[in-house]
């Protein structure tokens, strides 16, 4: 891999750790913001339902429009997150109030629940112009399969800490300064447009598609497609249970009697999971196009899912969310890899694996709902256990029924 390949590998890194540190500090303050205002789960989980509503409508739209334009794009929706940011800082006023775990909310315009659900609407335009154009470069600028494999893992590492420390900082921070959070995710967003102007259209390929694109990997599209196929289920269900987590930690926490720093840390220790696994899973050589690993992940995390639920202790919590962030790795590794890889409408594949994910984002709505009706603060996570189990099933017999694997030697041209 020449020089130029490897800056803009490291600026999609860098961009991709600072924009989801900024977005998912924002989702732990605007939910803990609401559980402040006595909101229900549902509206404390329509947080970030709505926005995976909205991204999964965005996502395949605007990463198709931009296999045109790359890096419009990807500043397009750097540019909207440092101005939704900054609008949230200045209309949301968070107090500490003494002797009191929560805040008082203001809002300075209009209520605190119309003002998050408009700005996380706002959020999945941007994220829907950021992230299927950002993975979408990285597809541009390998040249085979073992380099695209690298550069995903470098990918996934950078946005993964980036998620685990937005959480972790969001735990220890809110508690003595929630307008401090705010404030960070305003600079953090402009800091993100100010690195990806200086970065400038790095390679000819990120200024308009040209024919000497570089090549997916020679394998039938049959295979292919059971793969894609089964890693985007897998994901799906995963993605969601890891949802469930963020999007109502704040209730969550009481039922596993977690304060507000625990649940920060629980948080933090799923996507240091995931982190790690990615960088164990290493080169693609020894996993992609192999059945064992993909077939393994729902049911593994399934067991995850018991352990938060069960045993009631904070360290099974934390050894539950561990599996689960790991097995979230594996499927997330394979749903990219196999988006990029299965045709050259990169921009278009990587739309559909993120509007995939936001529909499984869109679970703790189903869940939220589900525990305000029984009264049972642990109903959402028992609703993604329900879905892994048939999900485990379907993804088990899709990859059965693909031709025996390859490896990544083989199948490469």
């Amino acid at each position: 891999m020449n020089e130029a390949p490897r800056a803009g590998i490291a600026a999609t890194a860098v961009a991709a750790f600072l924009c989801d540190a900024g977005f998912y500090l924002a989702v732990f303050t605007l939910t803990h913001a609401l559980e402040a205002t006595g909101a229900t789960s549902r509206a404390v989980a329509l947080v970030l339902g709505i926005y995976t509503l909205a991204y999964a409508v965005a996502a395949p739209l605007l990463g198709g429009l931009s296999d045109r334009f790359r890096f419009l794009s990807v500043l397009s929706g750097a540019t909207l997150f440092a101005l939704v940011y900054t609008a949230l800082g200045a209309a949301l006023v968070l107090e500490p109030r003494p002797g009191e775990a929560l805040p008082e909310v203001v809002a300075r315009v209009a209520d605190p629940r119309t003002l998050t659900y408009l700005a996380m609407t706002l959020l999945a335009v941007a994220n829907a112009l950021f992230w299927p154009a950002l993975q979408a470069r990285i597809g541009d600028r390998v040249e085979d399969a073992a380099g695209l494999a690298r550069a995903i893992r470098a990918f996934n590492v950078a946005w993964t800490t980036g998620k685990a420390s937005g959480f972790l900082v969001g735990g220890f921070l809110f508690p003595l300064d929630p307008q401090a959070c705010l404030i960070a995710v305003a600079v953090g967003g402009w800091i993100v447009v100010g690195a990806i102007l200086s970065e400038g259209r790095v390679g000819r390929r990120d200024r308009a598609r040209t024919e000497a694109q570089p090549e997916t990997t020679a394998l039938p599209q049959g295979r292919k497609w059971a793969f894609l196929l089964s890693a985007l289920l897998a994901n799906f269900v995963l993605w969601g249970a890891v949802s469930t987590l963020a999007g109502l930690a704040p209730k969550l926490a009481h039922g596993l009697g977690l304060d507000v720093r625990q649940t920060g840390v629980l948080l933090c220790l799923a996507l240091l999971a995931q982190g790690g696994t990615f960088l164990v899973l290493g080169s693609g050589k020894r996993w992609a196009y192999r059945a064992a690993l993909l077939a393994l992940s729902v049911p593994v995390a399934a067991g995850g899912l018991l352990l938060l639920t069960v045993t009631g202790s904070l360290a099974s919590a934390l050894l539950g969310a561990a599996l689960l962030g790991a097995c979230q790795a594996v499927t997330y590794a394979a749903s990219v890899f196999y988006s990029l890889d299965y045709d050259e409408r990169r921009g278009l594949r990587t739309g559909i694996h993120e509007a995939v994910l936001a529909a499984g984002g869109a679970l703790p709505i189903l869940g939220g709902q589900l525990a305000d009706s029984t009264g049972e603060l642990m109903a959402p996570v028992w609703l993604t256990l329900a879905l892994a189990l048939p999900a485990a099933l379907v993804v088990g017999l899709l990859l059965w029924r693909a031709e025996p694997s390859v490896s990544l030697d083989e199948g490469t041209t």
